[in-house]
């Protein structure tokens, strides 16, 4: 049995690696110069620039199942974050956690006391739930917004830690997205560790490529149309040439997924502009840092280099910052914006531009309700099977459990 896979992103590598535990004959072809899609590394003088910032949750219950934590060498972020409104920041943490912050988060005034409570049991409520943010069910699905309302938490708490914290993972910071994603993605703060590799979240697709042979992977090979025999696929055609088999996978992100198939996808786009500057040292904190100011250009930022050295040079220091909007300015205007706000937090700081990454598609939209009417990964085409996290959910966890899904339907 052959099948061809259309993508060389996390759901692709993953469909192909289950693939190839079973015996099963796989080509992948990817349209790049590289593997992993969205999650990429690219070194830059001696820096390692993540395409957009990216985390991992060492929780992920599916993603878990096919990486070795151990060789990734993950270096992890201190849990909660600092709260920057002009030059006064504050620390919001989990007490049991991170015990060492307990008293800064008794003493912060982005929350009450009550709204500190309140998040405690909020986490505690979401101990119990699916493999992906589209299994959470249990509650009416309302949007992020709602749901923190609902739960009683103040405006100003809203306003201060959840518009940029969870707008950084959701890349939206008016909380429009389904409180189901805020539930999973509250239990994978809540009981496992925020990470990176130490030398990029590039290492992730690269881990999954090294457990397919040699040759299965074709780079710069982007797949023009489908082979379709009577009322199945039989195959793709590939820079003028026909490749025959007896399935075929379609893992690319929905926009191309849907223009190559024809098969519904859901529409919309949640993008991001990420920012990389070579710093002076700002301190030696790992954790996010958050824009609480109301007009905000910056979301949020780390240090990276605080996280893992190898993400910089010896002696030298890479921050990331993240942009909801801008994607249409000039590199200039993205980098002077940046600088304002970060020199805000630290008046002094020197910042040197080293890259832009305009992301227009970092993930799909997630209002209430879309994870019910998400398509299926077997279609009603006879050979043809979808992969991707707009599937599941919009993330790493999420592709992940796709492409396994998406290889169960070869298999079937």
């Amino acid at each position: 049995m052959k099948t061809i896979i259309v993508g060389a992103g996390l759901a692709g590598l993953t469909c192909a690696k289950v693939l190839r535990e079973r015996g099963v004959e796989v080509v992948v072809f990817e349209a790049s110069d590289g593997i992993g899609g969205r999650v990429r590394t690219d070194e830059q003088d001696g820096f390692l620039l993540d395409r957009g910032f990216q985390v991992y949750f060492t929780s992920y219950p599916v993603a878990r199942r096919h990486l070795d934590y151990g060789a990734l060498d993950f270096r992890e972020f201190d849990p909660g974050a600092l709260v920057c409104r002009g030059p006064d920041k504050s620390v919001l943490s989990d007490p049991w956690r991170d015990p060492k912050a307990l008293v800064p988060s008794l003493r912060s005034d982005a929350a009450t006391l009550k709204d500190k409570l309140k998040t405690l049991d909020l986490a505690a409520r979401t101990l119990q739930g699916g493999i992906s943010a589209g299994a959470e069910n249990g509650e009416p699905d309302t949007s992020t917004l709602e749901y923190l309302q609902a739960a009683g938490l103040s405006e100003r708490y809203i306003d201060s830690f959840f518009r940029p914290f969870y707008g950084g993972i959701f890349l939206n910071r008016e909380l429009t997205t389904s409180a189901r994603v805020l539930r999973f993605t509250l239990r994978m703060l809540s009981t496992g560790r925020t990470v990176v590799p130490a030398l990029g979240m590039g290492e992730i697709p690269r881990q999954l490529a090294t457990r397919l042979p040699d040759d299965t992977v074709r780079l710069d090979s982007p797949v023009d149309s489908l082979l379709r025999d009577e009322e199945r696929i039989a195959g793709v055609e590939a820079g003028g040439t026909e490749h025959e088999a007896d399935a075929v996978v379609v893992a690319t992100g929905a926009p191309a997924a849907g223009k190559l198939t024809g098969e519904t996808v859901p529409e919309g786009a949640m993008g991001e502009v990420c920012i990389y500057y070579e710093t002076d040292g700002i301190g030696n904190a790992k954790k996010i840092l958050l824009n609480a100011d109301d007009v905000a250009f910056v979301n949020n930022a780390v240090q990276m280099s605080n996280i893992s050295e190898r993400y910089a040079p010896p002696g030298r220091h890479l921050l990331s910052a993240v942009a909801l909007t801008g994607l249409d300015l000039p590199d200039g205007d993205i980098y002077r914006r940046g600088i304002e706000d970060i020199s805000r937090w630290y008046p002094g700081a020197d910042f040197r531009p080293l890259a832009v990454y305009r992301i227009p598609y970092g993930q799909f939209a997630q209002p209430p309700g879309v994870h019910g009417r998400l398509p299926e990964n077997r279609t009603q085409t006879q050979g043809l099977i979808l992969a991707g996290e707009y599937t599941e959910d919009a993330s790493i966890n999420g592709s992940m459990l796709s492409g396994e899904k998406a290889a169960e339907a070869v298999l079937a």
